[in-house]
């Protein structure tokens, strides 16, 4: 009779230390926390077993979501209550609540967890927020109604996508100023970088395609057509493709980074939003906000493999998941 998993992990974690000696081993996938807005809460999913383990209470209509790199930190905006909500995320607990801006909706963590940076709709700015003091230390005038927000995995670089002025932003975290914009598709929303911090992939909702923005030279490198109403992107094992949510296509676009060229569309719920890979690309899981579910797909095999219900109009706009960059970074060559 084969050992069950749990067992069989110990024996091996067991068999490594008196081997070459103990180092601690990391098997358990990590949490995805899934923002549903017309519940105000939070689903966490253990991607591992693929279920809901624990529903958070949050602030009013939550749609944003940042986490740290190590999952410890679970960064929560609230646009209809006006604040931001930190969640312990070993604990899975609420720990603060801040008051911020008018209209908070885009927010990325950085890599240590210090800082969230927190893009304002209505206000045009990007707040930072010092997460062990949990207090908003500056604001950072963009573009109009800043949606998406990224970080580089160095902490040194924030970008930002200003919907109404079709452009993104980037911003020292040095010195907390605006060094460059860009001009990309029509009503820029979500983005999402490689590893390098080379590239930058923009979800234009009104152009229906994804802007690549070769970061060094602000400048986009190429411009790839893809489905109806385009949201968010993440990247998949080795950064060779990126999976884009199209709102009104039900589906994801697939994009051969190295060719820039959509080779693939997989059908997921309806109306999907937030996307994320899974630490090393393998699975990517996608929020559908009409269906209240998350899709799992298989980022090798472009299969849908379930679907998991979670709350009531789950958006999860964001980094979601811990750990959620592929490996083996590739730099682009167009």
């Amino acid at each position: 009779m084969p050992l069950p998993r749990v067992l069989t992990i110990g024996v091996l974690l067991l068999w490594v230390g008196a081997t070459v000696g103990w180092c601690p081993l990391a098997y358990a996938e990590p949490f995805a926390f899934i923002t549903n807005q017309k519940a105000n809460t939070v689903s966490v999913v253990d991607t591992a077993t693929r279920r809901v383990v624990k529903t958070i209470a949050v602030g009013k209509e939550p749609a944003g979501v940042g986490v740290s790199r190590d999952g410890s930190r679970v960064c929560i905006t609230n646009p209809g209550g006006k604040s931001m909500t930190l969640i312990d995320g070993k604990r899975l607990e609420v720990v603060g609540d801040l008051p911020l801006g008018d209209g908070p909706l885009g927010i990325a963590v950085d890599p240590d967890g210090s800082r969230a940076y927190v893009a304002d709709w209505y206000q045009h700015q990007v707040s930072v927020v010092e997460l062990r003091e949990l207090k908003s230390v500056k604001q950072i005038a963009v573009g109009r109604s800043p949606g998406g927000v990224a970080v580089s995995a160095d902490g040194r670089r924030v970008y930002v996508a200003n919907r109404d002025d079709d452009s993104v932003s980037a911003i020292d975290a040095g010195s907390l100023e605006v060094t460059r914009t860009v001009r990309v598709g029509r009503h820029p929303f979500g983005v999402t970088l490689n590893s390098g911090g080379d590239r930058l992939f923009v979800a234009n909702v009104e152009s229906n395609d994804v802007s690549i923005v070769d970061t060094a030279q602000m400048a986009v490198l190429k411009t790839v057509a893809v489905g109806d109403r385009p949201y968010a992107a993440a990247l998949g094992a080795n950064e060779s493709k990126a999976f884009v949510t199209n709102q009104y296509d039900n589906t994801i676009s697939v994009i051969d980074t190295a060719a820039g060229a959509v080779v693939g569309n997989v059908a997921v719920g309806d109306y999907p939003e937030g996307i994320a890979a899974s630490p090393g690309g393998k699975w990517v899981y996608v929020a559908n906000w009409f269906s209240n579910t998350v899709s799992v797909v298989n980022a090798e095999t472009l299969e849908l493999e379930t679907s998991i219900p979670t709350g009531d109009g789950s958006r999860a706009f964001g980094a979601f998941v811990a750990g959620g960059h592929a490996s083996e970074p590739k730099t682009g060559g167009w």
